[in-house]
């Protein structure tokens, strides 16, 4: 099957970051000398599925959770770390997991399998995720939702399940793919996922497609021709939040609101021992494509 964009499509790979190879090596039990073929070899299945660039370019080996600047401490430890007395126990939904490579991260990592949950609009995904790790045996099934749709909210959409009983919600590369009026409509949603009653803030943290010049762009869409997909900075991400969060539904439930995020330009680079590695800097002014990571903290009254 040719490539659906042959811009957006890499037909193999010299070799996998470091830390996705460590992850396949000891959790997954795949010889290092056959990895990149068994991750092609999945890619490729994927792609006849869903020809979309992040599994063209393997933007998906890059392990963007564990690249966070919040990782270590507002994800892995809480989700590792034994809950004190009368704490909340802590619960990590992964929405828009593809493959489900950062739960697979976290677990290597030590995060505690019961607590982790992840969710896609495409059951496919996590059929391939389960070949691509070989853990069908060590993750529960049914903390794997499927479909989960960000704009549906239909009673057969599977994410109502975990209604008020998220702490820590992750989202990498979904939001920049709605306009700006449907990013509000996922804002909603994913404030109905958190929990309320953990006497304090709880977390809702990713990366996007950003710039420093915020607005709508016009991106080739797959499914549907042409759509305008919105990118924002620090102020207009934290407008987002701060208007969902202030209208009519939120307004006497949200307490507070807090968001931080960093617009950052990206530089592959050849790296001898873990193969291409990402390295980050700021992200140079007027530039309209940087790669935004944010948190944002939600307090319920």
């Amino acid at each position: 099957m040719p490539p659906a964009n042959p811009r957006r499509f890499q037909e193999t790979l010299e070799s996998l970051p470091k830390s996705l190879e460590d992850v396949l090596t000891s959790y997954s039990g795949v010889p290092k000398d056959e990895q990149v073929e068994h991750v092609l070899k999945v890619r490729n299945e994927a792609y006849e599925y869903f020809p979309y660039p992040c599994l063209g370019m393997f933007r998906f080996v890059n392990l963007d959770l564990a690249a966070h600047y919040a990782y270590e401490d507002h994800v892995r430890l809480p989700l590792q770390q034994p809950v004190p007395d009368g704490a909340t126990e802590p619960l990590f939904l992964d929405l828009g997991t593809c493959f489900g490579q950062d739960v697979r991260k976290l677990v290597y990592d030590g995060a505690r399998v019961e607590r982790l949950w992840a969710s896609d609009i495409e059951p496919k995904f996590i059929e391939l995720g389960f070949e691509l790790f070989k853990d069908a045996h060590k993750l529960p099934n049914d903390h794997f939702l499927c479909p989960g749709n960000l704009l549906s909210d239909l009673p057969d959409d599977r994410l109502r399940q975990l209604y008020g009983k998220v702490t820590i919600l992750h989202m990498t590369a979904v939001f920049h793919l709605f306009s700006l009026q449907d990013q509000k409509r996922a804002a909603d949603r994913c404030l109905r996922l958190l929990r309320k009653d953990t006497g304090g803030p709880v977390l809702l943290l990713g990366s996007q497609v950003g710039s420093t010049v915020p607005g709508p762009y016009q991106g080739q869409n797959i499914s549907s021709g042409y759509t305008h997909k919105y990118r924002h900075d620090g102020q207009t991400w934290a407008e987002l939040w701060q208007e969902v969060c202030g209208g009519e539904e939120w307004k006497e439930k949200v307490k507070k609101v807090e968001t931080t995020s960093k617009l950052l330009g990206q530089d592959q680079k050849k790296d001898p021992e873990s193969g291409k590695l990402i390295e980050f800097t700021e992200a140079e002014p007027g530039s309209t494509m940087a790669w935004q990571m944010f948190e944002v903290w939600v307090t319920f009254a």
